[in-house]
């Protein structure tokens, strides 16, 4: 029997493991970094045992060290890190430890995608045909007919992964994912195979123990991506019939027993209208796996505890109930690019149950209000897990409580998730991997005119919290804000909103009550710092005010029915601020500069690479958003940039009179993109970068989405800056 256990994660995965050993009487042990000091998963656990540099969870080395130190007598990978790494496992058990998972050589024989997709069209499961690539070097005369998808045969999480549909295009699409897959998983190897476009991304959950028996517990439906990273996941999928579960199940155990498996895993397909094709297999849980446990009704965490001390399974697995349905909120701007910075506030109302089973609404998160998001892991907040009789249900409650969730200090995808869960192809189940290329930017939850009243919301709560202090300080505090004795100016507030458009309120509060301008029709029913009620055109609404003027700039964040609404407070006399050069490209986001594809006085186009930047063990392509000529470079190869340093300047060329001549005033630029290309300095992303969405990854394996599992496996977004997968998420 297992007395005390080491969780090798973080973030989520680390606080999911240690509920359930709670429930288990079994003591825990946490591991962190001295990014992940003040993390919720360090202080939960029983004991904690600090790794040093924020690397250092993909250090076998110290992982084990720590659980001998700590008197563990058993390690649980989680899903991501080094959860797939087969020297790992071995090192567990060569110390005398009771390893959670499959045996490594099971591992091992998953690890490669080459090797897998052969011993699987042994056991006899569907696999698409593998277009060998040269190891080393360019690539060799390889001839492509249609569409193919270039994969790293060590990794995933959307690392390594590159869509070629021109045959020209193929030799520097493979030398893009070589360079992106040896950064992440050390090893280069490559192969291509056919492209599936509309095709499904299916998954079946399968837990085997040590006599035998091996479980399939039906299929997830994972085809959300955004740039091949999960986004959506839910179970059972909609798509799937009884005799086609049945088959995907029977696929599912031959893929196990083929070697040998044990424990907790995921078998992947993709699903087309020529069939299903094996795609990976993960060699650990999964996510995603909180929809399995719902409709399921199991642990699977337990279940992965129990198998390890040598449980029998029951000869047949339980059967399903209902529909749910999982939601990855992260840290994200709407062009994908992870955020960092503090969770002033995260509340998901409707909550009954966190890490837990029996939920309606099931919390997964590794913060809290008041966290850090770093930029050292994935910026997956939490998982969002609903539950429902059927899938409209499921559905309808997940998108109301992420849309009355309160979370202030980050941008979040919270409102791509809400217009995912709501759009009618949807609710109708017509999904494919390549739904958020037809749909990739749903409307903002809150509109214009929402974004207006809680505008004017924010001024009158601002005015009604100058008035308590005012009483606290016993300066005139029983008179109104802005009181004179005779008609004067309005008071005002200005406000920039997240699109970047200034808002200005003028204001007044008589007998009369309030007088706005532009709000004609707007009465005001109370007012307090945190909370305005306005009335307009007969209906009432309620809005939350949270302000933070410790920040720099300083927040407002708005919550009410109409949507969430963040502003920036325009100070009435602003410091004086840096001249930014025109023309200069800022860095996106922290990271490391790879390459300089440019040279001062270099001519480029529109869309043209200038820098390649890696952050969070990806490539962002950082192009020249107008044809013109570089004026100056500011970084070499290696440089480490903060947010909004200015990597380049690009001087745009004058425009042309219609027979091509200069302009003779010699102003103006071109268009800042052209048709087929990026748009903004940092928005370049190379097109076909993505993977198997949901892989977890070590130093030299991977890196990637598990990052938040994991520095790098599902966190890789793809070059487009995607944030990923399914990584611990920080």
């Amino acid at each position: 029997m297992i007395g005390r256990l080491l969780v090798a994660n973080r973030g989520e995965i680390a606080r999911r493991v240690f509920r359930t050993c709670r429930e288990l009487g079994i003591e825990t042990v946490a591991v962190f970094t001295d990014a992940d000091a003040s993390a919720p998963h360090t202080a939960e656990a029983d004991q904690a045992v600090r790794l040093g540099a924020p690397l250092a969870y993909l250090d076998p080395e110290r992982i084990v060290e720590a659980a001998r130190r700590s008197g563990a007598d058993a390690v649980h990978p989680g899903y991501g890190f080094l959860s797939e790494n087969p020297g790992f496992a071995r090192a567990v058990l060569d110390a005398g430890l009771t390893w959670i998972g499959p045996s490594p050589e099971a591992v091992a024989a998953m690890g490669k995608k080459i090797e897998a997709k052969a011993l699987m069209a042994e056991a006899g499961v569907p696999v698409l045909p593998t277009i060998p690539l040269s190891p080393d070097g360019p690539v060799g005369p390889v001839e492509i007919a249609a569409p193919v998808l270039v994969k790293a045969s060590a990794g995933g999480g959307g690392r390594g992964m590159r869509v070629v549909r021109d045959p020209a295009d193929l030799a520097g699409a493979v030398e893009s994912a070589r360079r992106e897959a040896l950064s992440a998983f050390g090893d280069g190897t490559l192969f291509a195979e056919p492209l599936l476009e509309g095709a499904r991304h299916i998954e079946v959950q399968i837990l085997a123990d040590a006599h035998g028996t091996v479980w399939a517990l039906g299929e997830r439906e994972c085809s959300i991506q955004r740039r091949h990273q999960k986004v959506i996941e839910e179970a059972p999928s909609p798509a799937v019939t009884p005799e086609l579960r049945r088959e995907l199940s029977e696929a599912a155990i031959r893929a196990a027993r083929a070697i040998g498996y044990q424990g907790a895993g995921t078998v992947e397909f993709l699903l087309s209208d020529e069939g299903f094709f094996f795609l990976e297999m993960n060699t650990r849980l999964q996510v995603e796996h909180p929809v399995t446990e719902c409709v399921y009704g199991v642990d699977l965490v337990r279940l992965q505890i129990e198998v390890a001390e040598g449980a029998h399974l029951a000869a047949l697995p339980p059967s399903p109930v209902g529909h749910a349905i999982e939601a990855r909120l992260y840290a994200e701007d709407s062009g994908g690019r992870p955020q960092s910075g503090v969770l002033h506030r995260f509340e998901i109302p409707g909550v009954d149950g966190e890490f837990g089973l029996g939920a309606r609404l099931r919390l997964d998160s590794g913060v809290l209000s008041g966290s850090e998001v770093g930029v050292h892991y994935d910026p997956m907040l939490a998982k969002v897990v609903s539950y429902g009789r059927d899938r409209a249900e499921a559905a309808r409650r997940l998108a109301d409580a992420l849309a009355r969730a309160r979370i202030h200090g980050l941008t979040t995808n919270r409102d791509l998730l809400v217009g995912v869960l709501r759009h009618p192809d949807f609710l109708s189940g017509a999904l494919d991997t390549g739904f958020l290329d037809r749909h990739p930017a749903p409307a903002p939850l809150a509109g214009p005119e929402a974004v207006r009243l809680s505008a004017l919301a924010a001024a009158l709560a601002g005015a009604a919290a100058g008035r308590a202090a005012a009483r606290r300080d016993g300066v005139l505090g029983g008179l109104p804000s802005g009181w004179r004795n005779v008609p004067s100016q309005p008071q005002q507030a200005v406000f920039s909103a997240e699109d970047g458009g200034r808002l200005e309120v003028a204001y007044r509060l008589t007998r009369d009550g309030l007088r706005a301008d532009g709000f004609e029709d707007v009465t005001l029913v109370a007012a307090e710092p945190g909370r305005v009620v306005l009335e307009t055109a007969g209906l009432r609404h309620a809005f939350e005010v949270a302000a933070y003027p410790g920040m720099h700039p300083g927040m407002v964040h708005v919550d009410s029915p109409l949507g969430p609404v963040r502003l920036t407070p325009v100070e009435r006399l602003p410091e004086p601020a840096a001249r930014v050069t025109p023309g200069a490209l800022p860095a996106p986001m922290p990271g490391t500069v790879l390459r300089v594809e440019v040279k001062p006085g270099d001519m480029v186009e529109a869309g043209q690479p200038v820098v390649v930047l890696e952050a969070m063990k990806m490539e962002h392509l950082i192009v020249s958003p107008a044809s013109g000529t570089v004026a100056a470079v500011h970084v070499t190869p290696g440089a480490q940039v903060e947010a909004g340093v200015p990597l380049a300047v690009i001087e745009p060329s004058p425009p042309r009179e219609p027979d091509g001549g200069p302009h003779p005033e010699g102003t103006g630029t071109e268009p800042a993109t052209e048709p087929g290309t990026a748009a903004g300095p940092a928005a370049g992303t190379a097109a076909g970068a993505g993977s198997d969405p949901d892989r977890g990854a070590d130093p030299g394996t991977h890196g990637g989405p598990e990052i938040g599992a994991e520095i790098g496996p599902e966190i890789g977004r793809e070059i487009g800056a995607d944030p990923g997968g399914e990584a611990s998420r920080p």
